[in-house]
């Protein structure tokens, strides 16, 4: 398993950065094979819901990886969620004012993958929900400024 983006665990960055944010940790997984994927599976950082039928990429936690940024950008993620059903995605700034985050979640993905544009407006702390169906899934993530 690589290392996670940022600071060691129990560096002063850290602890600073967990009290100022609560980022949720992805699990470093397999993800479901899908023929909407090319190629076979390969590992890689995900938030995963309880019972494992909703997971979104968290490929900006790796070492080498850039941070999520703020701005009309956006980030593109990859979902896996139950077949065929309906992704919602919402999100909030928990450490200040700003508008909602935006998602952009294209229609008629047949299989359990679903790519996705999230938007966030502005930097901070930001928690993500998602819903398909019965399952849902939330996280916290750290938005860093646009340079």
């Amino acid at each position: 398993q690589p290392p996670l983006s940022g600071a060691t665990p129990g560096s002063a960055a850290t602890e600073t950065a967990s009290m100022a944010c609560p980022v949720t940790q992805p699990e470093w997984i397999l993800p479901p094979d899908d023929p909407a994927v090319s190629g076979a599976p390969a590992f890689g950082y995900y938030y995963v819901n309880h019972d494992r039928s909703l997971m979104a990429s968290a490929w900006w936690a790796g070492d080498a990886a850039p941070p999520l940024q703020a701005g009309d950008a956006g980030v593109k993620v990859g979902w896996f969620r139950p077949a065929g059903a309906t992704l919602q995605i919402s999100g909030q700034r928990l450490d200040g004012q700003a508008p909602p985050l935006q998602s952009h979640v294209p229609c008629c993905y047949p299989t359990r993958f679903q790519a996705t544009g999230l938007i966030f407006p502005s930097e901070g702390c930001w928690q993500v929900t998602a819903t398909a169906a019965d399952s849902e899934l939330t996280f916290i993530v750290n938005v860093v400024p646009q340079p």
